[in-house]
């Protein structure tokens, strides 16, 4: 193979982890934000 078809693939390869990463990273950060929220509102540890 050549480099430039490895190095291809390994670019297509990591696209796909990352953003599934980045969806779980997302999704964090929104759980993070709604227990602030919820704890500002009604006090006590909020939903964590």
């Amino acid at each position: 193979m050549t480099p430039r078809l490895i190095l291809t693939f390994a670019l297509l390869a990591s696209t796909s982890l990352l953003s599934a990463c980045a969806q779980l990273a997302i999704g964090a950060g929104a759980a993070v934000i709604a227990d602030e929220v919820v704890e500002d509102q009604r006090g006590g540890d909020g939903l964590f």
